[in-house]
């Protein structure tokens, strides 16, 4: 038996999500993934509390905090067309919304704080 090793994954691609919470039923049925419980919790507790008004739906979150910086922080950049909206700070956190599959996916540098993401940087990406 040959001993396989894999490439290392030096961009941290493959990172376990072990906090899940799924919420809802039929079309207000939603998840929540992140390998940070406190983001986790945030991002439940606020798609569960909040009224979205004109905002698109999110079927599926999926947060990563990156554990290792970099965590620099720069200007907020904000990218979109009419299917894909993706939301930059410095090198260390890329946020990105895909409307047509209602998927929210991100890497979080480690000095974003849960509050900073839940009271600005998701609302701001979503806002129509």
């Amino acid at each position: 038996m040959r001993n396989q090793s894999r490439p290392p994954d030096l961009l941290r691609r493959f990172v376990a999500t072990p906090y899940l919470f799924t919420n809802g039923t039929g079309p207000d049925r939603f998840s929540v993934q992140s390998n940070d419980l406190e983001i986790a919790i945030a991002i439940r507790r606020l798609w569960i509390n909040e009224t979205h008004g004109n905002r698109p739906a999110v079927v599926s979150w999926k947060i990563l905090r990156d554990i290792v910086p970099p965590d620099s922080l720069a200007e907020i950049s904000i990218l979109h067309d009419k299917k894909l909206r993706t939301l930059m700070i410095g090198t260390g956190t890329i946020l990105l919304f895909d409307l047509e599959r209602a998927e929210f996916f991100g890497f979080i540098c480690a000095n974003i704080t849960v509050q900073q993401l839940t009271s600005s940087l998701i609302p701001l990406l979503l806002e129509p």
